[in-house]
């Protein structure tokens, strides 16, 4: 997408700011959460449904989940076509990502993120009796390529991961080491221990890296707290989008 095509668009989205707002609602809908690029897989589509009663432009691109570069700056190992479409009210689209055949690493996962842009085109002018903003509202959509030679997650993959109770910066946290290939997209993570029942913050993507750490913050500050018979339950999140549910016993964890 040229530079020009994307001031205008920037334009267009900016005088519409400049109206009061009454609504602004994602209505274009993909048909899946998340790609999975497996087995030397090249090319991946996904269908897109516009919901809205009005028609929408929708521009894509595939980033590192930055969200905040131009996409004609962003520099990745795979892009998308088309980059722009028009979508009718309740119409059903596609986009096709590829890859560049830029080189990934070999031994584990790569993880991108899609972004579906969309601007709603009304064709009715504002009334001065009924502002509204037009804004455009981006839909990101994770993008994992799992280079050739490396299979499909098992069944019992979930078993690489270990959980550790900590004390870290004055405050206590949740570690969760992974020992396998894969990111491990984790949700509804619950720390108890019969008397309390803790929710750690949300993390920017919830996900543990292969062979890495992700530290979830759980919401205490105490370092005295004890901890007796500390247990964890969270859900991991498979390559079609559906949760799976865990439990774990903790060690409860050395006083700082």
């Amino acid at each position: 997408m040229s530079r020009c095509r994307i001031a205008r668009l920037a334009r267009w989205v900016l005088l519409s700011m400049l109206l009061c707002c009454t609504r602004a609602e994602a209505g274009l809908m993909p048909e899946r959460t998340r790609l999975v690029f497996s087995q030397g897989e090249r090319e991946l589509s996904l269908r897109l449904a516009n919901t809205n009663p009005h028609a929408v432009v929708v521009q894509s691109w595939v980033d590192q989940g930055e969200g905040s570069q131009a996409p004609d700056t962003v520099q990745s190992a795979l892009f998308v076509l088309p980059a722009v479409q028009r979508l009718s009210p309740q119409a059903i689209g596609q986009v096709r990502v590829l890859t560049t055949g830029e080189p990934l690493p070999t031994d584990r996962e790569s993880v991108f993120w899609l972004n579906l842009y969309e601007i709603p085109l009304l064709a009715d002018a504002p009334q001065a009796s009924e502002p509204r903003l037009l804004l455009g509202l981006n839909t990101q959509i994770k993008v994992f390529h799992r280079p050739p030679g490396l299979a499909d997650p098992g069944p019992q993959w979930s078993d690489a991961l270990h959980f550790r109770l900590q004390w870290q910066a004055g405050q206590w946290v949740l570690v969760c080491r992974n020992d396998s290939p894969y990111f491990a997209s984790l949700a509804s993570l619950r720390v108890s221990d019969g008397r309390r029942e803790l929710v750690p913050r949300a993390a920017p993507d919830q996900m543990a890296p292969p062979y890495g750490e992700q530290v979830f913050v759980l919401p205490v500050d105490d370092a005295t707290l004890p901890w007796q018979q500390p247990r964890l339950s969270f859900q991991l999140i498979d390559d079609d989008g559906r949760s799976s549910e865990h439990a774990r016993s903790l060690m409860p964890p050395n006083l700082p």
